[in-house]
Protein backbone atom coordinates (compact mmCIF):
# COMPACT_ATOMS: atom_id res chain seq x y z
CA UNK A 1 0.00 0.00 0.00
CA UNK A 2 1.01 3.58 -0.81
CA UNK A 3 2.21 5.67 1.88
CA UNK A 4 -0.06 9.12 1.85
CA UNK A 5 2.65 11.33 0.95
CA UNK A 6 3.01 9.42 -2.15
CA UNK A 7 -0.66 9.49 -3.21
CA UNK A 8 -0.65 12.95 -2.80
CA UNK A 9 2.47 13.66 -4.39
CA UNK A 10 0.79 11.65 -7.43
CA UNK A 11 -2.61 13.52 -7.21
CA UNK A 12 -0.63 17.00 -7.45
CA UNK A 13 1.23 15.82 -10.05
CA UNK A 14 -1.37 14.45 -12.42
CA UNK A 15 -3.14 17.39 -11.91
CA UNK A 16 -0.23 19.70 -13.06
CA UNK A 17 0.30 17.36 -15.66
CA UNK A 18 -3.14 17.70 -17.38
CA UNK A 19 -2.82 21.57 -16.83
CA UNK A 20 0.78 21.47 -19.00
CA UNK A 21 -1.15 19.12 -21.40
CA UNK A 22 -3.54 21.79 -21.91
CA UNK A 23 -1.21 24.74 -21.88
CA UNK A 24 2.08 22.91 -23.59
CA UNK A 25 4.44 24.06 -21.09
CA UNK A 26 5.82 20.93 -19.23
CA UNK A 27 9.13 21.84 -20.48
CA UNK A 28 9.08 25.09 -18.86
CA UNK A 29 7.02 23.60 -15.85
CA UNK A 30 9.76 21.24 -15.18
CA UNK A 31 12.55 23.68 -15.33
CA UNK A 32 10.95 26.25 -13.27
CA UNK A 33 9.89 23.21 -10.68
CA UNK A 34 13.35 21.81 -10.60
CA UNK A 35 14.75 25.39 -9.82
CA UNK A 36 12.58 26.21 -6.89
CA UNK A 37 13.08 22.78 -5.69
CA UNK A 38 16.59 23.04 -6.08
CA UNK A 39 16.59 26.97 -4.35
CA UNK A 40 14.31 25.38 -1.24
CA UNK A 41 16.85 22.12 -1.22
CA UNK A 42 20.00 24.81 -1.38
CA UNK A 43 18.99 25.86 2.17
CA UNK A 44 18.60 23.29 5.33
CA UNK A 45 15.73 24.92 7.15
CA UNK A 46 14.24 26.40 4.30
CA UNK A 47 11.09 23.68 4.14
CA UNK A 48 10.59 22.79 7.40
CA UNK A 49 10.38 26.57 7.63
CA UNK A 50 7.95 26.88 4.90
CA UNK A 51 5.82 24.07 6.68
CA UNK A 52 5.66 25.33 9.96
CA UNK A 53 2.21 25.79 10.88
CA UNK A 54 3.49 28.02 13.53
CA UNK A 55 4.73 30.67 11.36
CA UNK A 56 2.33 32.89 9.98
CA UNK A 57 1.19 32.13 6.29
CA UNK A 58 2.03 35.84 5.41
CA UNK A 59 5.52 35.16 6.27
CA UNK A 60 5.87 31.57 5.03
CA UNK A 61 4.17 33.36 1.59
CA UNK A 62 7.04 36.10 1.85
CA UNK A 63 9.77 34.30 1.95
CA UNK A 64 7.94 31.20 -0.65
CA UNK A 65 7.32 34.57 -3.14
CA UNK A 66 10.57 35.79 -3.33
CA UNK A 67 12.16 31.77 -3.97
CA UNK A 68 9.41 32.11 -7.08
CA UNK A 69 10.47 35.73 -7.98
CA UNK A 70 14.57 34.77 -8.00
CA UNK A 71 13.74 31.97 -10.22
CA UNK A 72 11.30 33.30 -12.45
CA UNK A 73 8.79 31.36 -11.62
CA UNK A 74 5.26 31.93 -13.57
CA UNK A 75 2.35 29.96 -14.96
CA UNK A 76 1.46 26.78 -13.44
CA UNK A 77 4.72 26.25 -11.58
CA UNK A 78 4.19 29.34 -9.26
CA UNK A 79 0.29 28.51 -8.97
CA UNK A 80 1.40 25.11 -7.97
CA UNK A 81 3.89 25.75 -5.30
CA UNK A 82 1.61 28.77 -3.89
CA UNK A 83 -1.44 26.40 -3.72
CA UNK A 84 0.47 23.77 -2.25
CA UNK A 85 1.99 26.40 0.47
CA UNK A 86 -1.97 27.92 1.18
CA UNK A 87 -3.01 24.08 1.56
CA UNK A 88 -0.30 23.31 3.97
CA UNK A 89 1.22 20.52 1.66
CA UNK A 90 4.36 22.68 1.01
CA UNK A 91 6.43 19.71 2.34
CA UNK A 92 5.41 17.50 -0.86
CA UNK A 93 6.69 19.83 -3.33
CA UNK A 94 10.25 17.60 -3.73
CA UNK A 95 7.91 14.91 -4.60
CA UNK A 96 5.42 16.12 -6.59
CA UNK A 97 8.17 17.85 -9.14
CA UNK A 98 9.87 14.12 -8.95
CA UNK A 99 6.33 12.31 -9.88
CA UNK A 100 5.71 15.25 -12.46
CA UNK A 101 9.48 15.16 -14.17
CA UNK A 102 8.26 11.04 -14.08
CA UNK A 103 5.00 11.70 -15.74
CA UNK A 104 6.64 13.88 -18.27
CA UNK A 105 8.90 11.14 -19.17
CA UNK A 106 6.59 8.74 -19.34
CA UNK A 107 4.74 11.05 -21.88
CA UNK A 108 7.36 12.11 -23.69
CA UNK A 109 9.17 9.18 -24.17
CA UNK A 110 12.20 10.15 -22.18
CA UNK A 111 14.32 7.99 -19.74
CA UNK A 112 17.29 9.20 -17.41
CA UNK A 113 20.55 7.38 -17.02
CA UNK A 114 24.31 7.33 -15.55
CA UNK A 115 27.18 6.36 -17.74
CA UNK A 116 30.31 5.60 -15.25
CA UNK A 117 33.66 5.59 -16.91
CA UNK A 118 37.08 5.11 -15.95
CA UNK A 119 38.19 8.47 -17.20
CA UNK A 120 35.87 11.47 -17.83
CA UNK A 121 33.83 11.65 -20.68
CA UNK A 122 33.66 14.17 -23.28
CA UNK A 123 30.06 16.11 -23.97
CA UNK A 124 30.45 14.74 -27.66
CA UNK A 125 31.06 11.39 -26.44
CA UNK A 126 27.73 10.94 -23.75
CA UNK A 127 25.96 12.48 -27.13
CA UNK A 128 26.91 9.88 -29.08
CA UNK A 129 26.19 7.44 -26.49
CA UNK A 130 22.73 9.02 -25.74
CA UNK A 131 21.47 8.36 -29.49
CA UNK A 132 23.14 4.95 -29.68
CA UNK A 133 21.23 4.16 -26.59
CA UNK A 134 17.93 5.68 -27.53
CA UNK A 135 18.11 4.18 -30.81
CA UNK A 136 18.74 0.63 -28.90
CA UNK A 137 15.25 0.83 -26.41
CA UNK A 138 13.23 3.50 -28.43
CA UNK A 139 13.43 6.34 -26.24
CA UNK A 140 14.93 9.98 -26.08
CA UNK A 141 18.02 9.19 -23.23
CA UNK A 142 19.66 11.58 -21.10
CA UNK A 143 22.70 10.19 -19.34
CA UNK A 144 24.59 12.10 -16.14
CA UNK A 145 28.12 10.67 -16.50
CA UNK A 146 30.42 10.10 -13.31
CA UNK A 147 34.20 8.69 -13.27
CA UNK A 148 35.12 5.62 -11.18
CA UNK A 149 39.30 4.59 -11.67
CA UNK A 150 38.48 1.07 -10.00
CA UNK A 151 36.74 0.33 -13.82
CA UNK A 152 39.97 -0.03 -15.05
CA UNK A 153 38.55 0.60 -18.60
CA UNK A 154 35.50 0.66 -20.64
CA UNK A 155 31.53 1.86 -19.03
CA UNK A 156 28.85 1.32 -16.78
CA UNK A 157 25.41 2.48 -18.05
CA UNK A 158 22.48 2.37 -16.02
CA UNK A 159 19.13 3.25 -17.08
CA UNK A 160 16.00 2.50 -14.92
CA UNK A 161 16.50 -1.25 -13.44
CA UNK A 162 18.86 -2.20 -16.92
CA UNK A 163 22.91 -2.06 -16.38
CA UNK A 164 25.10 -1.96 -19.22
CA UNK A 165 28.53 -3.62 -18.08
CA UNK A 166 31.21 -3.33 -20.39
CA UNK A 167 33.35 -2.44 -17.79
CA UNK A 168 36.99 -3.68 -17.58
CA UNK A 169 36.98 -4.24 -13.97
CA UNK A 170 33.64 -6.78 -14.99
CA UNK A 171 35.52 -8.71 -17.82
CA UNK A 172 38.42 -9.19 -15.59
CA UNK A 173 35.91 -10.50 -13.23
CA UNK A 174 34.36 -12.92 -15.42
CA UNK A 175 38.19 -14.20 -16.76
CA UNK A 176 38.68 -15.08 -12.95
CA UNK A 177 35.49 -16.62 -12.03
CA UNK A 178 35.68 -18.68 -15.18
CA UNK A 179 39.65 -19.77 -13.97
CA UNK A 180 38.61 -20.68 -10.46
CA UNK A 181 35.12 -22.83 -11.13
CA UNK A 182 35.52 -26.31 -10.93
Amino acid sequence: MKSASVRVARRYARAVAQLCEAANDGAQTRATLDAVVGAVQAVPDALPYLANPTVSLADRRKVIESVLSACNAQGTARNLVLLLLDKGRISALPAVSSEFNALLDLKTGRVEGSVTSAAPLGEAAIQRLQALLGKQIGKQVVLSSSVDADLIGGLVVRIGNTVYDASVANQLARVRQTLTAD
